[in-house]
């Protein structure tokens, strides 16, 4: 009884000895490829108690048990792809070998073995046409060596999923092959109809919250407009803004306190009693005078829109341009006015500037001839209905053309300076004078008649004679004189002002003659 007891403690003991392994040692583990087949092998080195090998335990299994283990045991149809490049090692190159290898469906750098468990119609044709669409998404996965998993929804409206992993070689450098398996899922399959639903719940429901808000932020701001409107108008604007009965000013914004320099519109009625004397008169402009019988928005509702301007000191005392609008609105059982002044000063300017360009002679810097003709037009038409004395005179340079002959184009752009000069500082004030063109100046004598207008002009020719230019000495001008008759038009009067200044050249030049 003895012995049986000893055997049994001897034999455990070598055992333990035996199987005993150095944990600083490490399996080997990995995929190979064999002769005939592929598979995984676990190698374990095998130490004694005192670290003395003893040899190694193998165990194996081949690609293809693993592949039917899964799809028969686990119930997931498994397939076990190899890198079609390992067939090309000299391993597997040998004429009594055959190769049960097939194209796969997912990559066509793998192949899988067609066995019982396996066709080629499932496991390639139906597998290539149920991903079909997600043919970029595998590639991708297989190019990147992790693993992944994909899903397709087939034609019976369920899902299939395909995961991929990857097999390493001995080295664990490179991926050799790949396991994939297939499994319907029912779970997926109503996880994604829900999701479908919970989308267009959500979509329903987030419509219906932007909805309210919208609402809600539209009310808020009609109640907020309605509560700030007069307030967020009147300081929101460039332009000056306030209400006033043309008595006083109840309401102001920002701008028109800092214009007329005021803290308050009290301050500002106390300085100010009456507000229409702000207006500045000045032509072209509306002002108080202009007002008469009528009330100032009759006044501006008269005026054309585009003449809707006043002139205004700020607080400067500078002359501002503004537009100006009216809007009447009813304050406690009375009327009063919104009055909007937008600030033109600037186009003011401009338009200033662009008519002074347009009726001002370039080279003597008086009146051009446009300017001389639109004023004609008026003292024309004026005096064919009022019956007054009408006169004008003709100004021509005696010998000018021998002046730009003898001493050059620049000394007789002087000599017209010079000469228009003289007239512009010593026609009356009532008088329009113009460079007619050329060496050719026109004076317009309005309610002169012709004899007067002689002797103001034989003034004016003695003062020429008197002038004397530095290069080309002293110099002369002929006048020829008219005034309007019955039935005159403008241009007969002219031609009869021609005829005037042509008989004073031919007379001997320097002198006056009335025709």
């Amino acid at each position: 009884m003895h012995k049986p007891n000893k055997f049994g403690d001897d034999l455990s003991k070598v055992r333990q000895d035996f199987f005993y392994t150095n944990r600083t040692k490490k399996r080997v583990k990995g995929f190979t490829q064999g002769r005939t087949s592929h598979g995984f092998r676990n190698t374990y080195p095998i130490f004694d108690r005192d670290g003395t090998y003893l040899g190694a335990m193998e165990i194996s299994y081949s690609s293809d048990g693993f592949q039917n283990y899964l799809t028969t045991i686990s119930n997931i149809h498994t397939h076990f792809l190899v890198n079609k490049h390992i067939f090309e090692t000299n391993a597997w190159k040998r004429d009594d070998l055959v190769v049960k290898y097939t194209q796969s469906a997912e990559h066509e750098d793998y192949m899988l073995t067609i066995n019982g468990l396996h066709s080629k119609q499932y496991c390639v044709v139906e597998n290539r046409e149920n991903f079909a669409d997600k043919r970029n998404r595998i590639d991708r996965g297989i190019m990147l060596e992790r693993a992944f998993s994909v899903y397709s929804q087939l034609s019976d409206k369920s899902i299939i999923v395909a995961s991929f992993l990857p097999v390493k070689n001995l080295e664990k450098t490179q991926t050799i092959a790949w396991i994939v398996s297939y499994k319907k899922s029912p779970f997926i399959a109503s996880t994604i109809k829900n999701v479908r639903y919970w989308r267009l719940g959500f979509l329903l429901l987030f419509l219906i919250l932007v909805y309210l808000i919208y609402t809600l932020a539209v009310t808020m701001k009609r109640l907020e407009e309605e509560h700030k409107l007069l307030n967020d108008v009147l300081n929101a604007t460039d332009g000056i803004m306030f209400m006033t009965n043309f008595n006083k000013v109840t309401f102001s914004n920002r701008k028109f306190k800092e214009f007329f320099n005021v803290y308050s519109e009290d301050e500002f009625n106390a300085k100010h009693k009456i507000l229409l004397d702000l207006l500045i008169q000045n032509d072209g402009y509306l002002h108080r005078g202009l007002i008469g019988d009528m009330s100032f928005e009759q006044l501006i509702e008269k005026t054309p829109e585009g003449e809707r301007i006043v002139l205004i000191l700020d607080k400067h005392l500078t002359p501002k341009s503004f537009n100006i609008t009216l809007s009447k609105t009813t304050e406690e059982n009375h009327y009063s006015y919104l009055v909007t002044l937008t600030d033109i000063t600037k186009l003011k300017e401009k338009e200033l500037s662009i008519k002074k360009k347009a009726y001002t002679d370039a080279l003597t810097g008086v009146s051009n001839r446009n300017k001389f003709d639109e004023v004609v037009r008026l003292e024309f038409n004026r005096n064919a209905r009022y019956k007054r004395n009408l006169s004008v005179a003709i100004v021509d340079i005696d010998h000018f053309k021998s002046f730009n002959d003898t001493y050059g184009h620049l000394i007789g752009d002087e000599i017209l300076i010079m000469l228009a000069h003289y007239l512009n500082t010593h026609v009356r004030d009532t008088d329009i004078f113009a460079r007619w063109g050329g060496e050719e100046f026109a004076i317009l004598f309005p309610e002169t008649p012709k004899e007067e207008v002689k002797t103001i002009c034989e003034k004016l020719r003695i003062g020429i004679e008197q002038l004397t230019h530095a290069k080309a000495g002293s110099v002369t001008a002929s006048f020829g004189v008219t005034q309007y008759e019955e039935e005159d038009t403008i241009k007969s009067m002219f031609n009869r002002c021609d005829k005037a200044l042509y008989r004073a050249k031919k007379s001997g030049r320097n002198r006056v003659c009335v025709e």
